[in-house]
């Protein structure tokens, strides 16, 4: 309607464009008494280039010569008989032979032209100047569409005139077009095409909110300390600060579990109309000008700006962009970014298929011809903004992160690495449904350098731990599990669980993956070997050991594909090693006890005091420091209080009843009372 409002006014700017371009041209010719060259440019220049209702930016210009520079048919329209070859009565007045030579009216046309030029070159460069891509200092970018428009039509205009069919002006000329192009397709990429408002209602989530959300989740765990079965590993062994104390409260399994439902979800849904996110009055703006663009044979600068400046495309989508979201906050612990980034990433994915999805519902003119470049640049730079952040916090999973000092940090970090590098894998198979064609392949490249980059820290992960394991100094606080037995057999859950992944970033090698398993598990058997030897209780160490070792062995059993990575004849090998440790036990802990009644051939019915006195010494003694010790399973516990029955009882009471009723009041304990005390050991 605009468009149409300017055509109409045509003819008449064009008479009071004659007039002004007439005025001009005579008034250079007084530009002596007015000051040097430069100043009179430097006049004209803010005087047409700097008006008030541009930003209030300078002196404001008349209207009507604003109109003819802006909007071009004024000033074009003064010489509209040159460039059309319209009939003599509407030629510029003709000089006589006494007045002008025609090489004076030759110049005077060049002069006028020349100045015309300059000043569509002027309301190109000052729209570019004052508007660089960086800022919003010129907010009216509609109104710089109108400048680069009128620009444009003009400048196709004047290239058809006979004095611009080659030289200076013409070379000018096609240079100024080239720029006005440009300029017109830089603009285009601005129009806000989504209604940023009616996304994030659809989205239900905002950057505040995934950040709220993740750490809610961070600080959502429980409390309590870690568990002994490797199914709470996840949750007991990963805190958002980094460290192995406190909960983390998510696994693994749910994460991808979320991921895979997500998707299958999503792509079993059938395309639905929903409420419209596109703003249709910037998509007929962008029509217009696309247009007249593609009619003059600029198609492929308008579909290059939407690559070159795809920033401009989505930058005021906030949730699209991931500097708004983890820009500032990469000084976070590396569990929280990841769980932001993950969280992005599905929104980032979710967006793109909405947008996809509203672009084919509906015909929307010659933006339809042009949507495939268009998404394709949107989601190409909100991707690659994703795989920037996701190579970043690569670089805090590796073995150089500080945390990754000793065992209780490599099973959080392997951990990591493995939600990333899934990750990676999900957004790959998103990657391929959203693109074509050769789009698709620079950004599949870079998630390929990424998981390369993540199995080979993961492999130089399980190296470093397993020569960790055969090197670490244990501080044993108690003689139930370790800590580090928990972490070590927890890994080895996920590892068997998510084995799909890890064959992946073993290079799809089982008989690797199956050596890693064996090998970890066999240096934390020496591990806890070595370590218990410091211990110097009578049998701490076996049940340290029988502790530790039993707990290794539940947890192959547990799990069927790590009971057939380890084998039948190691899982009957730890059985037969739980055996020997009961025995060990026992004969540390209790034949010392036991032998107050063995080790004299004296008679007893000469001393009973002294025999029953010494037991009583070291029951007591033995009886109150293992009264504290943890034996967790209670399988486990049972048997070595059965042991421990069968090796006291019999004899206690065999001497005891050797001797007269009299000469047992000198015992301290009655059978039934030893067989109680007895079983109160082991209950930590």
């Amino acid at each position: 309607m605009r468009s149409r409002e300017i055509d109409m006014s045509t003819d008449a700017k064009t008479r009071r464009g004659l007039a002004a371009a007439t005025s001009r041209r005579r008034g250079a010719e007084r530009a002596s008494s007015r000051g040097s060259p430069a100043q009179q440019d430097h006049r004209r220049l803010d005087y047409h280039a700097f008006p008030d209702d541009l930003g209030g930016l300078g002196a404001a210009a008349p209207r009507c010569d604003l109109e003819r520079r802006v909007h071009g048919a004024a000033l074009l329209g003064a010489f509209s008989p040159c460039f059309h070859g319209s009939s003599s009565s509407h030629l510029p007045p003709q000089h006589s032979s006494e007045e002008v030579s025609a090489a004076a009216a030759a110049r005077e046309q060049e002069q006028t032209l020349r100045l015309f030029l300059q000043d569509i070159e002027r309301s190109i460069v000052f729209g570019i100047c004052k508007n660089p891509e960086t800022t919003e200092f010129f907010r009216d970018h509609r109104r710089r569409l109108d400048d680069y428009f009128a620009a444009a039509k003009n400048l196709l205009q004047m290239l058809e005139h006979p004095a611009l069919a080659s030289g200076d002006l013409h070379n000018r000329a096609k240079s100024l077009l080239v720029t006005a192009m440009g300029s017109l397709a830089v603009e285009l990429c601005h129009l806000k095409i989504w209604k940023p408002d009616a996304l994030a209602s659809y989205l239900g989530c905002t950057p505040t909110s995934i950040w709220e959300l993740a750490r809610s989740s961070c600080r959502g765990g429980g409390g309590g300390s870690g568990s002994a079965s490797s199914a709470s590993w996840m949750s007991t062994s990963r805190s958002c600060s980094g460290g192995s104390s406190g909960p983390n409260g998510v696994s693994f399994d749910g994460y991808y579990m979320a991921l895979s439902e997500e998707r299958t979800v999503r792509s079993g849904q059938a395309s639905s109309v929903t409420a419209s996110h596109i703003d249709l009055k910037s998509v007929s703006t962008l029509n217009k000008i696309a247009d007249f663009m593609i009619g003059v044979g600029h198609e492929q600068m308008l579909r290059g700006a939407f690559d070159q400046h795809s920033d401009h495309l989505v930058r005021y989508i906030e949730i699209l962009d991931i500097d708004n979201i983890l820009g500032n906050h990469m000084e976070e612990s590396t569990e929280l970014l990841l769980k932001v980034w993950t969280s992005t990433m599905r929104t980032v994915f979710s967006v793109l298929d909405e947008m996809r999805t509203q672009l084919n519902q509906k015909d929307h003119g010659t933006f339809s011809s042009l949507k495939e470049d268009y998404f394709s640049a949107i989601a190409k730079v909100s991707v690659m903004k994703l795989l920037n952040y996701a190579n970043a916090i690569c670089i805090q999973v590796g073995p150089n992160d500080p945390s990754c000092r000793d065992t209780k940090h490599y099973p959080s970090n392997m951990v990591n690495v493995l939600i990333m590098f899934q990750a990676l894998e999900h957004a790959k198979m998103e990657i391929l449904d959203l693109f074509l064609g050769q789009t698709k392949g620079p950004i599949l490249m870079e998630i390929k350098r990424l998981t390369n980059g993540l199995s080979a820290v993961f492999l130089e992960l399980l190296v470093e731990l397993n020569g960790l394991l055969r090197s670490q100094h244990l501080v044993i606080s108690n003689t139930g599990v370790h800590h580090v037995t928990q972490h070590i057999m927890g890994l080895m859950r996920l590892l068997v669980e998510q084995k799909d992944t890890v064959h992946m970033m073993l290079n799809d090698n089982p008989d690797k993956f199956g050596q890693v398993v064996i090998q970890l598990i066999s240096s934390l058997e020496f591990l806890l070997d070595m370590n218990s030897r410091s211990l110097a209780l009578q049998g701490q160490q076996q049940v340290f050991l029988l502790n530790n070792i039993n707990f290794v062995l539940e947890q192959a059993n547990n799990y069927t594909d790590l009971k057939l990575i380890l084998g039948e004849s190691w899982c009957l090998q730890r059985h037969v090693q739980l055996d020997q440790f009961l025995a060990s036990y026992v004969e540390a802990s209790w034949t010392p006890v036991m032998s107050s009644f063995i080790i004299t051939r004296i008679p007893k019915i000469l001393w009973p005091q002294q025999l029953f006195d010494k037991f009583n010494s070291r029951f007591e003694m033995t009886y109150n420091v293992q009264k504290t010790w943890k034996v967790t399973d209670p399988v486990i516990r049972q048997k070595l209080r059965e042991k421990i029955t069968q090796k006291v009882i019999p004899l206690y009471r065999m001497y005891l009843e050797s001797y007269s009723d009299k000469k047992q009041k000198s015992a301290r304990f009655n059978v039934e009372h030893l067989e109680a005390r007895l079983l109160e050991i082991f209950e930590g």
